[in-house]
């Protein structure tokens, strides 16, 4: 039934299954029919495949490799897949960036969040350490030009276990999770409530809620999942190894908490001024780039860029927030321009900004302006809370992608005065709006063009064929404000 493979031997299994590599899910089943004819014998190989070629089928690539390669069939216990040898298969793409580089294209769904189990798991007796603690990883390359999934090419085969570092933050992230449950506050679970280990939504139906202990209010069903920037850093570091990386914020692997650690290291110079933490970190009082605040703050944590190892596997952004002497900040956080057209034909589940925000945690670090000076005030690690996500933010993000879909409407006075639009802007909202991007204005009205910038450069085709200055969503400095309070005060 097995054919090659001792099921109770990792070793044994691992090195069948790279025997994967180079294969689509095509030719594993166009090269088996054991499976069908030993094991199920009611289904015919052509309906076998035209069953797992729907996109929407969950798992369905995963099941392939189980029941046609491994013959085994696939099931929904909690158990390890090859419960023998204590291993679990995970079938997992990953995709070629623009750039050149790859990234995992999704996070690593370990196993389903029970609430009602949860509070009273310990994390080594839980079964998301059951599912994770040894992985067998089977990564296909996922190319948009394939219409037919099941022609994905399998190119790495890799057994994975977390290290111990990771491990310890792993372990704190179920904790954290955990204590939301047992606080009542499983419906306001996010992806970016934790570091490395997630509560993933998973549910085909977004408006889907189930019960939770503590608590009267339905919460989404979610499960414990490896973020997609955690898996990234996995299969480029430990299985292409196209990167090599030391920059590693901690050194030891004592620290109990991660984020505990670094707010000591930054709490260490509350209260000092920017200037003399530059002279100090960065060689002079008088820095000119723009990014000083952020090499500072990163100098501060002993290493070197923004992609420290477990910023990059956590999906951390660094955000050095400048408060003046009145308590107020000047400038609302940008991000980066959209292309208007794109915008306008995505859906609020699969938008950047919610994607952005619903898996981006943030590590804020304030300085505080007083006599004329800048000084240290503090860190704090945040993100959005999920009120906040699926209320005011989307709402605003909505009413900007309707506005534009229906047309912008400009108020033009003359040639030299500023063109007025219609889009939400920050005195709208509550926390996002939209501003331009582009540093000069430029404008391309019914054949009419207005500003100083460049039209091919500074600009963005509208859907009325009109062309207006590159935009790009901004958080309200007012929002920042209200999130920094309990550091300001």
């Amino acid at each position: 039934m097995y054919k090659n493979y001792n099921p109770s031997d990792k070793e044994s299994i691992l090195q069948y299954a790279k025997g994967l590599i180079g294969k689509t899910f095509n030719d594993i089943c166009n090269e088996d029919e054991y499976f069908l004819t030993q094991i199920v014998k009611d289904i015919s190989p052509e309906d076998y495949k035209t069953s797992y070629e729907n996109k929407n089928r969950k798992g369905g690539l995963g099941e392939i490799i189980e029941e046609r390669y491994f013959h085994y069939k696939a099931d929904n216990f909690s158990r390890a897949d090859f419960s023998d040898a204590d291993l679990e298969l995970k079938v997992s793409p990953y995709k070629i960036n623009k750039n050149g580089t790859v990234s995992a294209k999704e996070r690593l769904i370990i196993s389903m969040i029970n609430y009602i189990k949860i509070i009273e798991m310990d994390f080594y007796n839980s079964n998301a350490w059951d599912k994770l603690k040894n992985i067998l990883l089977v990564y296909y390359l996922w190319e948009p030009s394939i219409n037919n999934r099941l022609d994905y090419l399998i190119k790495h085969v890799y057994k994975f276990s977390p290290n111990a570092d990771d491990l310890k933050i792993i372990e704190n992230d179920f904790y954290k999770i955990r204590q939301k449950v047992i606080d009542g506050k499983a419906h306001e679970l996010s992806e970016s409530d934790t570091l490395y280990l997630g509560a993933a939504t998973k549910s085909s139906d977004s408006k889907q809620r189930t019960l939770q202990p503590n608590s009267t209010i339905p919460a989404k069903p979610r499960a414990f999942s490896l973020k997609a920037s955690y898996m990234t850093y996995v299969l480029r570091n430990y299985i292409i190894k196209d990167e090599d990386k030391n920059d590693r914020i901690l050194k030891t692997d004592t620290v109990p908490d991660f984020e505990e650690y670094v707010l000591d290291r930054i709490k260490c110079f509350n209260n000092i001024k920017d200037v003399e933490l530059f002279e100090k970190y960065l060689g002079s009082k008088t820095i000119s780039s723009k990014n000083k605040y952020s090499r500072l703050v990163l100098e501060i944590l002993g290493v070197k860029t923004k992609n420290a190892e477990e910023f990059e596997k956590a999906n951390v952004q660094v955000k050095v927030i400048r408060v003046e002497e009145n308590n107020r900040i000047k400038e609302s956080m940008s991000f980066p321009a959209f292309e208007i057209l794109d915008l306008i034909n995505q859906k609020w589940e699969n938008s950047y900004i919610n994607k952005y925000f619903g898996k981006t945690r943030f590590l804020f670090v304030i300085f505080q302006k007083s006599n004329g000076n800048y000084f240290l005030k503090g860190a704090k690690f945040w993100n959005m809370p999920i009120k906040d996500l699926e209320g005011d933010l989307k709402e605003e993000w909505e009413r900007s992608v309707k506005t534009f879909k229906e047309g912008v409407k400009f108020e033009i006075k003359d040639s030299s005065s500023p063109i007025k639009n219609n889009l939400p802007k920050m005195s709208d909202t509550n926390i996002l709006h939209v501003r331009p991007h582009a540093r000069k204005a430029a404008y391309l009205i019914n054949g009419i063009k207005y500003g100083k910038g460049k039209i091919d450069t500074d600009t963005d085709l509208l859907p009325d064929g009109n062309r207006m200055t590159k935009q790009c969503f901004w958080l309200n400095n007012n929002y920042v404000l209200n999130q920094i309070k309990d550091i300001i005060n």
